[in-house]
């Protein structure tokens, strides 16, 4: 019941969020947000062709992470504004998994999702390391992620499986090499130099 309930929420709010960006007349007011997301939760639950909107999404994308249900109702509450400093951490761990799923290396990172104390420390560390750099929404979804893990919010009993999630790779792949494309110098073309 409870991960149901999680992914209506999550796929809820990332729905409400791109009504939000396609229409900023939404964002205007907090009451029509609340109600675009009852909107869209209630929508999620529509059959098509005998099947909800919700379960084709859970079976094409699976569960969102815990990481990503904070980051979308962050987002929700807030002004849009730089939530993934750190994108580039996000993208990173994602390759590296979509890498060893090939088994290019025999090493199994996934296997230390299930282990009881290597990756909740290392978490955890992690989320104190950053809380002190200052990125308090991403050490707070974190720390959510392990808490959601010890209370088995979701089906899965890996800990990977609360802290990322194909969604939240994309997102984040995506606005790393947006950032790093946007942070290159502009070269001039070399007409213009021709002609001064």
């Amino acid at each position: 019941m409870m991960p149901a309930l999680l992914a209506c929420l999550g796929y809820g709010l990332a729905i409400t969020l791109i009504l939000a960006r396609c229409a900023p007349w939404l964002r205007a007011r907090p009451e029509r947000m609340t109600m675009a997301l009852a909107a869209a939760c209630a929508l999620l639950y529509l059959p098509v062709a005998g099947v909800s909107l919700l379960a084709v999404l859970r079976g094409a994308l699976g569960d969102l992470s815990i990481v990503t249900l904070v980051f979308l109702s962050i987002l929700f509450l807030r002004r849009p504004g730089p939530l993934l400093p750190h994108a580039g951490f996000f993208a990173l761990m994602g390759l590296v998994f979509f890498f060893l799923s090939f088994g290019l290396l025999p090493l199994d990172l996934y296997a230390l999702g299930y282990a009881a104390a290597v990756l909740p420390c290392l978490t955890g560390g992690l989320a104190f390391l950053l809380w002190l750099r200052g990125w308090i929404a991403s050490s707070l979804a974190l720390l959510a992620a392990l808490a959601g893990w010890r209370l088995h919010w979701l089906d899965s009993t890996n800990l990977w499986d609360y802290l990322l999630d194909a969604p939240l790779i994309v997102v984040a792949s995506s606005r790393a090499m947006f950032l790093r494309i946007a942070r290159k110098p502009v070269i001039k073309p070399v007409i213009q130099d021709a002609v001064k």
